[in-house]
């Protein structure tokens, strides 16, 4: 109540918070994009140059394009058509930025939730090996968290190390993550080897399926890396696994842009059909503008 008194008495305190309003999405714009910029850059250099290690930078390409359209069609040239089109490009640009937003702190949020019951088991979801048998960094700290878990639960529950063998492995990717538990010191006959699944989804079904046969009535924790840890608790759901929650094992820091932006295209695809009505809405609603 103060600061209204105390605004509507001073006309300039207005104008001041009025910019600093206006001021602040161009602004958050600018630094996110260069912020992006700057981390594809790092990508390119630390990891190999393939398309999911270069999101970010083509994130940030996206938005300076926009922004330079934006320029062009409104100041530079306007032109009442193409600015039509431009509006609804931006407008898809938006709803799925907002979406991206959500994703991010419904994502944040996830990783923070407290387990609260003794697991049975606790799932160490794979990834791939490097050399065609050795377990990388990403991959190692997963595994790291999951014996940190297994102690923090007195030793009680069992491990499943879930991942089959791609094309270009010599061996599985459970055995590679037994071999690497066993010889942190965890005893071989509490390490369980799950070594079908190609994917999320069959880690957890195919997980699921050797603690029914041990324990039907059981509950356990997945270990992933942490930007992995939202979309892997859907499949969790899909899968059946009623009492199964989340452990985020930490990631550097420069591969989290990429990381993340890659797994909000997973689930955008995972809800494609109500994204793709979306769009066509928004390309339906330009389209019938005179």
């Amino acid at each position: 109540m103060d600061l209204v008194v105390f605004s509507s008495q001073i006309p300039w305190v207005n104008l001041v918070v009025a910019a600093g309003v206006l001021a602040f999405f161009p602004l958050s714009i600018l630094f996110i994009s260069i912020y992006l910029l700057l981390n594809g850059k790092i990508m390119l250099k630390r990891e190999s140059k393939k398309l999911a290690n270069m999101l970010s930078l083509i994130v940030s390409l996206a938005i300076f394009t926009m922004v330079g359209l934006f320029i062009y069609f409104f100041i530079i040239s306007f032109n009442s058509r193409y600015a039509i089109y431009y509006i609804g490009s931006l407008l898809i640009f938006m709803y799925f930025s907002f979406v991206f937003v959500s994703f991010l702190a419904y994502a944040t949020f996830y990783h923070f939730w407290k387990i609260r019951y003794q697991p049975d088991f606790i799932i160490v979801l794979g990834s791939g090996l490097i050399g065609g048998d050795q377990v990388p960094p990403l991959l190692g700290s997963r595994l790291d968290t999951g014996i940190e878990q297994y102690m923090k639960y007195n030793q009680e529950p069992k491990i499943i190390v879930s991942g089959g063998q791609g094309p270009d492995e010599l061996l599985s990717e459970a055995a590679a993550m037994k071999k690497y538990i066993v010889e942190k010191g965890i005893p071989d006959e509490d390490v369980l080897a799950e070594d079908k699944s190609r994917n999320t989804m069959q880690n957890m079904q195919f997980s699921k399926s050797i603690m029914d046969s041990i324990k039907p009535d059981h509950k356990s924790i997945f270990v992933t890396n942490n930007y992995h840890v939202f979309r892997a608790s859907i499949y969790a759901r899909l899968a059946g696994l009623k009492k199964c929650e989340g452990v985020g094992a930490k990631t550097a820091r420069y591969y989290l842009p990429s990381a993340f932006i890659r797994e909000y295209i997973g689930i955008l695809t995972m809800y494609k059909w109500w994204h793709i009505a979306v769009v066509g809405l928004i390309v339906l609603l330009v389209s019938i503008i005179p």
